[in-house]
């Protein structure tokens, strides 16, 4: 009997941490796939995501566009509300037998909303991670919400355990944004130039000397601050003799200030080492990543992907404070000295022993087979008696 199952992408960095399920199931004759794009993944300053979904050999079901934007926490939370009535339509126009939903996004908890109403299984990809920031409170909220869980380290297994999950129903499966870490790490081709294919603004780099690429996102709690700390970045980078490929923040909130911030610094200095981009193909992305010198900044990358490829990796600040961390991480706070000496570090470090404490780089292929193996069907509701240490509630007296 084939399976239908819907998945709702909102941005790049979605696909990124899906794509090896998609071709999966997209593969598989047993599983009608459709994919729904939304979010900043249908905003162009963001980087559409269809055509490159096409490109790939993935056909999208649906678009719709969601996104109220302002940089401010209320745009965040409009744009969930607006995001849970499309997702509410589409999911029950299609009337799938589950919906893959995706980490910590607030479209996450949209989709995730959306579909337990409609009383749709939820396949939770990512849970039981802590970074110390509101992702944690969306992903946490997610977990109780979903039906399965495919998680990405054993410790985010037995937090999702911990928050009363049947152990049954939690899969310690790695993040499949290692497999491509994976994949480029085996067949990935160490003279790649971004500036051959894609179109930047600011000087061309010679990428033949050591490179550092600056991904530097808004800390949503801490928004108004944005500015400031951006700058603190610049300068940091700015002092060193160091070439750069510097990546657009993504749309938290903030995120107006961050590129306030870069956009001044590139028009009025007019740095002659730094190329600037939107986004790039995620393989792209993670290829230029792979063969910096560093990562610098705060994105997840450099704690995720990075930790399997042994990159060095400068995590700035409190976006990622409880991510777990391979040896491959120096934190620092975001102040210019703290950064321009990380980075220093970093550059002579020569690389760190990969790991794989986010998985081997067989998740897709694993998430796949469970959906196509499962008898996926919605929890039951939880009991006192699921919970260690709680008293169990009385049992209801029936008459004949």
């Amino acid at each position: 009997m084939t399976k239908h199952i819907v998945i709702c992408l909102t941005s790049r960095g979605n696909y990124a941490r899906t794509g090896t399920i998609l071709h999966e199931l997209e593969d598989d004759p047993s599983v009608n796939l459709d994919i729904i794009v939304g979010g900043a993944s249908v905003v162009r300053k963001y980087g559409t995501l269809t055509e490159m979904l096409n490109e790939d050999g993935l056909d999208v079901t649906n678009t719709f566009h969601n996104v109220i934007e302002g940089g401010k926490p209320i745009s965040a939370a409009k744009t969930t509300g607006l995001s849970m009535m499309e997702f509410a339509n589409e999911l029950d126009s299609l009337d799938p037998d589950a919906v893959i939903t995706i980490a910590d996004r607030y479209e996450t908890m949209a989709v995730t909303l959306a579909a337990s109403y409609l009383n749709i299984p939820v396949l939770h990809t990512q849970g039981g991670e802590l970074t110390g920031s509101i992702d944690d409170k969306v992903r946490h909220a997610t977990t109780k919400m979903a039906d399965y869980h495919f998680v990405s380290t054993e410790r985010s297994k037995q937090i999702v355990e911990r928050l009363g999950e049947e152990p049954e129903r939690v899969f310690d499966v790695g993040c499949p944004s290692i497999d491509l870490a994976k994949d480029i790490q085996e067949n990935g081709d160490d003279t790649y130039d971004p500036q051959e294919e894609y179109d930047g603004t600011g000087s061309d780099i010679d990428i033949t000397d050591d490179y550092l690429v600056i991904q530097y996102h808004p800390v949503p709690t801490d928004y108004q601050s944005q500015y400031d700390k951006t700058w603190e970045v610049i300068e940091a980078v700015d002092e060193l003799d160091i070439p750069a490929f510097w990546f657009w923040p993504n749309m938290d909130a903030g995120t107006d200030q961050v590129s306030k911030a870069i956009r001044e610094y590139r028009n009025r200095r007019q740095p002659d080492d730094v190329k600037f981009y939107i986004n790039l193909r995620p393989r792209d992305y993670l290829t230029v990543v792979s063969n910096s010198a560093c990562l610098v900044g705060n994105s997840s990358v450099g704690i995720r992907e990075c930790s399997y490829l042994g990159q060095p990796s400068l995590n700035i600040g409190e976006r990622q404070t409880y991510r777990e961390r391979a040896e491959n991480v120096i934190d620092t706070a975001c102040q210019t000295d703290d950064i321009r000496e990380g980075i220093e570090a970093q550059v002579v470090s020569g690389g760190y022993q990969g790991s794989t404490l986010y998985g081997d780089g067989t998740a897709g292929e694993q998430i796949a087979r469970l959906i196509t193996d499962l008898d996926i069907e919605r929890k039951g509701p939880m009991k006192s008696t699921d919970l260690p240490g709680i008293d169990p509630a009385p049992e209801l007296q029936t008459s004949d």
